[in-house]
């Protein structure tokens, strides 16, 4: 940079080399450090010089534009060449040095009020593009949160359709016996999904119908004091100001308890779904203990009737046993032949009582673990 500088420097006159001696001598004293800092200074001068520049063109861009024909523009010129005209009649007022001066360079730097005027309508242009900006981005930034509201919603909507859906139809709707889904109940519930939007499109329409007569009826009050002159005046207009932050408030606080309800709908939602899965599954053990319950029930009932045949067995057996008995203490002498038979009836008659004493003592068993099971079964029910 430094090096650029001192080639960009004006090309010291050679024509007369007496009177420069001094000088040459002089510079050649200067030190490097002096040299870097003359050239910060110019390097400084530069950079202003550039953004003065700049704002002076994007000032002309500016109100070229405004004038659309450039007439504007050209009357801003002049103006900012204001000096250069006085310089003209400062040298037409000379009138000995006028055919001297004639080819003299013209002034073209421009006069501290003249930046000071360009600076401050930069600035104010500058101000009411931020402002601008400001409310398309704002604009723009309540349109999104409209729409991500309303996705919002709609997410809302399509996740509850799909859930009922799922419930009426695809669980709902299905034949326990055949496994398909029966169409009655499928057109059913397409038809009450119409029905419901024809209603709410009904009730859009008379809302949207209600939102017109009220703008409409807003706008004739308005026509009407701007007719009879009933302006608002500075305090209404700051209180409507008041008023019309308090109601932004008052929506934001509105929009925020929404949220926090929507929230709480999801979490409801996710306990109610999770209770129902739960529901379901302790639905089906009730059926399977209920089937199971039954089942014993009739095994209770057929063990019961079996002990009571056995113990008609038992007493009938008793009673022929003791007319046995009877018969065998009668002083009569019975014949090797009715006691080798009555021998071998006894012997059958206890193989029997064994078989039925055994077959009791299994009943009885299963009646004890029937009873253990129906007792822990009604227990778990009532828990």
């Amino acid at each position: 940079n430094f090096e650029a500088l001192i080639r960009r420097r004006p090309p010291v006159r050679r024509h007369a080399p007496r009177r420069l001696c001094c000088g040459a001598m002089a510079s050649t004293t200067m030190t490097l450090e002096e040299l870097e800092e003359k050239v910060a200074e110019l390097q400084r001068q530069n950079e202003v010089l550039g953004i003065e520049n700049e704002m002076l063109a994007d000032y002309l861009q500016r109100d070229a534009d405004r004038a659309a024909g450039g007439d504007d523009a050209d009357e801003a010129v002049s103006d900012l060449h204001s000096p250069v005209d006085k310089g003209k009649k400062a040298q037409q007022g000379r009138g000995g040095r006028q055919g001297q001066q004639r080819h003299a360079r013209l002034p073209t730097s421009l006069t501290l009020e003249e930046k000071f005027r360009i600076a401050n309508q930069e600035v104010e242009a500058l101000t009411r593009d931020i402002e601008q900006t400001k409310k398309t981005s704002e604009q723009n930034l309540d349109i999104l949160r409209a729409l991500m509201e309303e996705t919002d919603i709609r997410t809302a909507e399509v996740q509850r359709d799909a859930y009922e859906f799922r419930r009426d139809i695809v669980v709902g709707a299905e034949n326990p016996r055949t496994g398909k889904t029966m169409a009655e109940k499928v057109l059913k519930y397409m038809e009450d999904k119409l029905t419901q939007k024809d209603m709410l499109i009904n009730k859009l329409l008379m809302k949207n119908q209600a939102y017109k007569m009220s703008i409409k009826k807003a706008e004739n009050a308005l026509k009407s004091k701007q007719e009879t002159g009933d302006d608002l005046q500075y305090i209404d207009f700051h209180q409507l100001q008041i008023e019309n932050q308090q109601f932004v408030q008052r929506i934001e606080e509105a929009n925020q308890e929404l949220l926090d309800l929507k929230r709480r709908s999801g979490k409801t939602v996710k306990i109610l779904n999770g209770m129902k899965k739960k529901l379901s599954g302790l639905t089906t053990e009730a059926k399977f203990l209920e089937d199971e319950i039954k089942e014993r029930k009739a095994m209770l009932a057929k063990t019961e009737h079996d002990i009571v045949k056995v113990v008609e067995e038992k007493e009938v057996a008793r009673k022929e046993h003791k007319r046995l008995r009877a018969q065998r203490q009668t002083p009569e002498m019975p014949k090797v032949v009715d006691y080798v038979t009555q021998k071998a009836e006894q012997y059958e008659l206890e193989a029997q009582k064994r078989n039925w004493l055994r077959k009791v003592e299994l009943a009885e068993t299963a009646a004890k673990r029937t009873r253990a099971a129906l007792r822990s079964g009604s227990l778990q029910q009532m828990m």
